[in-house]
């Protein structure tokens, strides 16, 4: 008996692996004209029909190829949208991606396509596919893979996911981890979801369920914040600042990445800048969300007595989220009246397994 066909549907927004050469040497983002006939042979053994479509926007705009740095809200809620809108023609989706902002498109996505039950593989390369020695080749070979075998040689997929030098990666758990290497991405805090080279392998364990318990998959879950600010705290850093940067900008929410495992210095405290930009914006400014600076680890306020000034009510332990995650579900937690409304808790648990839910 024949496996059936499935549909999967390409979305491409550029990043380096659709990227051609000017004159001058300098890499830019193009159309990806081979993209259509390198898939044909891509997918040939594969029981699929392939389609690719630019990113366009719900009035049927099209935004076309961008460099990855110049992905954003307006980027996350067209890509979510386009998934939303035609989850009932496809079988699965493949986003090509730049590098650069990866992790958090994946992040982004995994909120408002929480109740997503279908795959969406999220890839892109270190090298263009116009250059010698490309891995745009095998990510995309892949991340089409996974998306035209999921329920089938493997394990049913219903996450945002990252595929990226034979590996899969939860999306909201990844991080870029390389300018230069193959393997660009890792999640620190997170297992792998599977080994795709030589044999591909999924980890069933480490899959989230099926979601059945999240509002169901709508347009009413897009909608990001640009009001978000994202920082490191540094030595030398006050209070006294941030809450002058609060106060004279119509930031909503912050993520603050401080030392270790939550410690700040006694000059730096976060709980009353938070509680006074509350007050003098009437509560413009919602809350602050927390982050270890360390690449690999999780946060731990209580654990020294220089985390004192990082506990208040309206500073959310963002425990081991990475700062893209909390980044993006701060925006997306803000993007909505919905959702603002309960602000505390949505940020407070796991949407979709974007960080441990018990220590």
């Amino acid at each position: 008996m024949n496996n059936p066909i499935n549909k999967i549907l390409v979305i491409n927004t550029g990043g380096t692996i659709t990227m051609a050469a000017k004159a001058t040497g300098e890499l830019q983002a193009s159309k990806g004209e081979v993209l259509v006939d390198l898939i044909k042979d891509l997918t040939s053994d594969l029981c699929s029909t392939i389609e690719v479509k630019p990113l366009t926007l719900a009035n049927g705009d099209v935004l076309g190829t961008s460099d990855s740095s110049e992905i954003g809200p307006k980027h996350w809620d067209a890509m979510a949208s386009m998934i939303i809108t035609l989850n009932d023609d496809y079988d699965g989706f493949v986003i090509l991606h730049g590098t650069d902002t990866m992790s958090y498109t994946a992040s982004a996505l995994s909120f408002c396509l929480a109740q997503n039950t279908k795959p969406v593989v999220v890839t892109g390369a270190q090298v263009p596919l116009s250059k010698p020695g490309s891995d745009g080749l095998q990510n995309l070979r892949l991340a089409l893979y996974v998306a035209d075998q999921a329920g089938k040689s493997l394990s049913p997929l219903s996450e945002v996911m990252i595929c990226f030098a034979g590996q899969l990666l939860r999306g909201n758990r990844s991080r870029k981890s390389s300018t230069r290497s193959a393997v660009g991405f890792s999640t620190p805090n997170a297992q792998i979801l599977g080994e795709l080279f030589p044999v591909p392998t999924i980890f069933t364990e480490q899959l989230r369920p099926l979601p059945n318990s999240y509002p169901p998959l709508n347009t009413s879950s897009l909608g990001f914040s640009d009001k978000v600010l994202s920082m490191n705290l540094n030595p030398g850093f006050t209070g006294e600042l941030l809450l002058k940067i609060i106060i004279g900008s119509d930031i909503e929410g912050l993520v603050l990445r401080v030392f270790g495992s939550g410690t700040a210095p006694d000059d730096f405290n976060l709980a009353k800048v938070v509680a006074e930009a509350q007050q003098q914006t009437n509560n413009r400014f919602k809350c602050a969300m927390i982050v270890t600076d360390v690449y690999n680890g999780s946060l731990d306020i209580h654990r020294y007595e220089a985390g004192k000034n990082l506990r208040s009510k309206s500073i959310i332990d963002g425990r081991d989220m990475t700062p893209e995650a909390a980044s993006t579900k701060l925006m997306w937690a803000l993007g909505s009246e919905e959702r603002q409304q309960q602000l505390v808790k949505l940020l407070g648990s796991a949407v979709c397994m974007e960080m441990t839910a018990t220590r």
